[in-house]
């Protein structure tokens, strides 16, 4: 990332050129600059002058230090390493947090301070995300841009006070790490939590194709072999791939792209080959026990890289209580569709008997699921009906229906900086960015609104993901979000308030889209 007095935002993957991409992929005069793809198209406005806050400077101190701690730490150690797993009778070699293809959950009480040391036993660099979380900036674990990465053999200490109750969860943010198994839930638990749940279960969605004849890196390389290299955090170079990874993983991108209409069309670009709740795949479930007649709160998380999933519980209403931390009115739904990234909450009176629970992948083939069984019920052979839940055809949420509660709620007042981006496609190269004279120039001072106005000008959905920050989405009544579905050729806009100082990322959360371009900073100055 470019440092103070660069005035523009440099990708990740900084060796792509526009003459990578090819003369006049994108109209670059008129579009101006591009946060994700170096550029010799006109700059913004130059900023040499401000003077930022960075992740060391006493003002991320101040913050931390303004957070209010309850006397209470949360001691925790995670340690990165090669691990073969078991997916349903599948042995594959990936990387992990514990041996297992999803990390130990993490479960807290707000206000507790968090003290996570992390033990890198790869062969590569890597960080650790706290998605969601308000962290202190040199906690964010987004290398290069607040930390440097944790080195191969090396160790880090996370340290930081969690003050927002909610269901959140943790990633490496080093190239497609959390593509593999480097990901796991963090439940914030709230000691005046209203909504009368007996019981909670955190399910964690996710699509794998790691050690299944390929690699991440192997299918970026197939969707674009320009990216390939260049980056840490495992990141290879072509000749590295072998000839069986890279024709298993081109047949993964030439599977078909789905389409979905409450998405606005084309759904992915990767056909996984399997899906996962709590690291298990349908022939190997995970099942949740709970009372008949209990009020159970069930707390999902997408941490796929590329795949929203369409959820639903067989025989039962959720009532949808919490997007991404923060609640919601209480709202009915059937069916619910969870964007990559995002955390819904919903509350399920168990019925007696066993139930398949599925997340079924939106606008194509492919599910996961598991089991929710009473107590009273037989432990009878788990039910897998597939991708063919009533329940899925339903009665059909978005997450422009939901409206915060009133604690909830960001006060109305009018933005101390207005700023619009265009997320973009390079023609028809699989290039994504961030274009147009604010893209590279996302600056705020602390107490100020912020507005954002995203126009997606490309022919695919966006989640939308700021660090640091939780922000409100006007048109949807305020919704309170960390992450946000951005439709193809639709404008929506969010506002936050500058409360958390330092440099933090803006993003797509389709792990691709990030890799490939589509990602800035959002930077504090005094």
């Amino acid at each position: 990332m470019s440092r103070p007095g660069s005035g523009v935002v440099m990708g990740r993957r900084r060796f792509l050129s526009l003459g990578a991409l090819g003369a006049g992929a994108l109209g670059l005069g008129a579009m101006g600059t591009i946060a994700g793809c170096s550029s010799t198209a006109a700059s913004p406005t130059p900023t040499t002058d401000l003077d930022y806050i960075l992740p060391t400077d006493p003002e991320v101190a101040a913050a931390e230090s303004a957070r209010a701690w309850n006397g209470t730490t949360a001691a925790f150690a995670l340690a990165a390493g090669f691990s073969t797993v078991d997916l349903g009778g599948r042995l594959v070699n990936t990387w992990t947090y514990g041996g297992a293809a999803v990390a130990p959950e993490l479960r807290l009480k707000s206000g507790d301070r968090v003290n996570v040391s992390v033990q890198n036993g790869l062969d590569a660099e890597t960080t650790l995300h706290w998605h969601g979380i308000r962290v202190r900036n040199d906690m964010d674990g987004a290398a290069p841009t607040t930390q440097a990465p944790i080195g191969a053999g090396s160790s880090f200490e996370y340290n930081f006070i969690a003050t927002d109750p909610g269901t959140y969860w943790y990633h490496s943010h080093s190239g497609l790490q959390a593509d593999r198994g480097l990901f796991g839930a963090m439940i914030v638990e709230d000691p005046n939590d209203i909504t009368g749940a007996d019981a909670d279960a955190v399910l964690v969605l996710d699509d794998w194709l790691d050690g299944l004849g390929t690699t991440p890196d192997s299918v970026l390389m197939a969707l674009n072999p320009a990216i390939s290299g260049g980056h840490g955090g495992g990141a290879t170079t072509p000749a590295e791939h072998s000839e069986a990874d890279m024709s298993v993983a081109q047949q993964l991108v030439s599977g078909g792209h789905g389409s979905s209409e409450p998405l606005g069309g084309m759904t992915q670009h990767i056909a996984y080959p399997l899906h996962l709740i709590n690291g298990r795949p349908p022939n190997d479930p995970a099942v949740v026990t709970a009372a008949p007649g209990s009020t159970l709160r069930l707390r999902i998380i997408n941490a796929a890289a590329e795949t929203p999933y369409r959820f639903a519980v067989a025989g039962h209403e959720m009532t949808i209580v919490a997007t991404d931390g923060y609640d919601v009115e209480p709202t009915p739904a059937d069916t619910i569709i969870v964007g990559m990234a995002q955390r819904y909450d919903v509350l399920v009176t168990v019925k007696s008997g066993t139930w398949p629970v599925v997340a079924k992948v939106e606008g194509r083939d492919g599910y996961a699921s598991t089991v929710l069984r009473s107590t009273d019920a037989l432990a009878l052979a788990n039910p897998d009906v597939g991708g063919n839940l009533s329940e899925l055809a339903g009665r059909l949420v978005t997450e422009s229906e939901l409206r915060p509660t009133e604690s909830a709620r960001l006060e109305t007042k009018s933005p101390d900086r207005d700023y619009r981006i265009e997320l973009i496609q390079a023609g028809d190269r699989y290039v994504w960015g961030m274009a147009g004279a604010d893209a590279g120039k996302l600056v705020m001072k602390q107490g100020e609104r912020v507005r954002i106005t995203m126009k997606n000008a490309s022919t695919m959905w966006h989640p939308m993901h700021t660090h640091g920050h939780t922000f409100a989405v006007p048109d949807y009544g305020g919704l309170r979000r960390d992450t946000v579905n951005v439709l193809p050729g639709t404008e929506l806009a969010i506002e936050f308030d500058a409360d958390n100082p330092g440099e933090w990322m803006f993003h797509c959360h389709n792990a691709y889209h990030f890799e490939a371009g589509m990602t800035a900073n959002l930077r504090y100055v005094r």
